[in-house]
């Protein structure tokens, strides 16, 4: 695989997700193991854990097998460059999504009083949506630098 080309870029780039989605699995089975807080906490980085786990498989299975469809002269740069345009607007529409996770978490720990187990739940969420954030931003800041020209 080439690694001057856009979709070797995107393989690289979810690494990140796919071991933050592995590590909240196994860092939140073992926190499901804890009650109250903990437990609700580590429930929440299991779920949104194994989606990312997904769809970084997935995204890089896809990058990896247009990768070797550049190299092969099967696609073109335009579909390269039309690629990056795509993922950097899936990214920044996820930035906005991950906002409202930030914001659900965050309602969830004010408006749970006593109750540890929803505490844990809108912490967990929390976490998740700030990690993502921070992923989907960042990535797509790049995108944007390294793979999509400015318009004249």
């Amino acid at each position: 695989m080439m690694n001057n080309n856009f979709f070797s870029f995107q393989y690289h780039a979810l690494k990140p997700l796919a071991q933050w989605g592995l590590g909240s699995v196994i860092g939140g089975a073992i926190l499901a193991l804890v009650p109250g807080f903990w437990r609700h906490f580590g429930l929440q980085a299991m779920g949104w854990g194994i989606i990312d786990w997904l769809l970084a498989v997935a995204g890089r299975r896809q990058a990896l097998l247009k990768a070797e469809d550049l190299a092969l002269g099967d696609i073109d740069e335009n579909e390269a460059h039309a690629a990056a345009e795509r993922l950097r607007n899936i990214l920044l529409i996820n930035a906005g999504l991950d906002l409202l996770y930030i914001g659900s978490g965050l309602w969830l720990i004010r408006r749970a009083g006593e109750r540890t187990d929803r505490q844990g739940m809108g912490a967990g969420i929390l976490v998740q949506g700030l990690f993502l954030l921070l992923f989907d931003s960042i990535l797509a800041a790049e995108i944007q630098r390294r793979w999509i020209p400015p318009s004249p």
